[in-house]
């Protein structure tokens, strides 16, 4: 794919306008009426306020510091604006999307399906990621997610895992990695096909608001929303209430009642969301005819694995954090949380099952079974 900017005075352009962090609306006005051209727009005060002139005027004297600025290089990272026709179509069309898209990696061509949750996903969560990221991407779909622990890492893995393309949309400049613990995942990302975007210029941290006002551009993205385990705070319903907003279908996967960790979801489904039991209830609802999938989630492949081979005798707790490990790595904190543990018991548990060969230690403190 041929973007709009390769020359460092087109892309320095870019940068500074999404520095003036102006209204969406405002911004596509400038670069509508410079007829795409970033260093026009940047020069031209069509239709601001005096205060919006004042914050386009002071970033025009922004250059990023010089590390953001070298990793941008480094990694390709390209900048698209609304009006050159390589930006997504799907965003094209919405009043409040970013006027100016910072790429690394390709776009796929694909149409993209969305699957976001929580962070604190359980194995069952990040198990379930997997298997409709699995099923989209064999149906020939681009999975969406937001790049962040939990769920959306689960989706992006899944997807990688059976050859297919994957979108991270990120809240934070391309030259971050966050979380540290993805730099591989976002890494095989680029690598397959796929590509991590944001509306925000090299340098922006990753800072709490951005994640909300991130979350509008995966639900545009995306022809189908899935939402997988999210509480009733997590910033997944804010993604779905975008795709709701923007006339996409919101699914909702169903979980456990008694934890809380679902009821978010829960609630979506009573104000008229779609539950999916299956992949397949979503593909059939595209009118796509899936191909045989025959996928099974991490933990019910354990689960015939301990009955062929019985497992050792172990201590109650070793035996309460294996239960809750699969061939999926999963951070310590997490497991221990869902077995009951206290971090410490945690951490003596997973040494001795790493002694004894039953688990593996990942980086990032993440461990999965043998």
């Amino acid at each position: 794919m041929t973007y709009l900017t390769a020359e460092t005075a087109s892309f320095l352009a870019c940068h500074r306008l999404a520095e003036a962090m102006l209204p969406p609306p405002r911004l596509r006005t400038l670069l509508e009426a410079s007829g795409g051209d970033p260093e026009a727009a940047l020069a031209s005060h069509k239709g601001l306020t005096p205060r919006q002139i004042e914050r386009l005027e002071r970033a025009a004297r922004v250059t990023p510091n010089p590390r953001a600025w070298e990793q941008a290089q480094d990694w390709g990272v390209k900048a698209l604006v609304c009006t050159s026709p390589d930006y997504p179509a799907d965003l094209r069309h919405f009043d409040d999307s970013p006027p100016i898209l910072f790429v690394r990696g390709s776009l796929p061509t694909a149409p993209g399906l969305a699957i976001v949750g929580s962070r604190r996903a359980t194995i069952y969560g990040k198990g379930q990621a997997v298997r409709f990221a699995q099923a989209f991407a064999e149906a020939g779909f681009t999975v969406i997610s937001g790049g962040a622990a939990g769920v959306d890492t689960a989706a992006h893995r899944g997807t990688l895992e059976l050859g297919g393309a994957t979108v991270a949309v990120v809240a934070c400049g391309l030259d971050y990695i966050y979380p540290a613990e993805n730099r591989q995942l976002f890494e095989q990302i680029v690598a397959q096909g796929g590509a991590i975007v944001s509306e925000f210029s090299v340098g922006t941290k990753p800072e709490p608001w951005r994640f909300p006002a991130r979350n509008r551009i995966i639900a545009a993205l995306s022809q189908v929303t899935v939402v997988i385990e999210s509480p009733e705070q997590s910033g997944a319903l804010i993604t779905a209430r975008n795709a709701a907003e923007y006339g996409r279908d919101v699914w909702v996967v169903p979980g456990p009642v008694d934890t809380g960790r679902s009821r978010g979801g829960h609630r979506l489904v009573q104000d008229g969301a779609s539950l999916a039991d299956s992949p397949e209830d979503i593909l059939e609802a595209l009118a796509v005819m899936p191909r045989a999938i025959n996928l099974t989630l991490p933990l019910e492949v354990e689960e015939r694995v301990s009955e062929q081979k019985p497992l050792p005798e172990l201590p109650p707790d070793e035996a309460a954090l294996l239960a809750q490990l699969s061939s999926m790595a999963i951070s310590l904190d997490d497991a221990a949380e869902v077995a009951g543990l206290a971090p410490a018991q945690a951490l003596v548990a997973a040494t001795m099952l790493e002694m004894k060969g039953l688990v593996q230690r990942q980086p990032g403190n993440q461990f999965r079974r043998s």
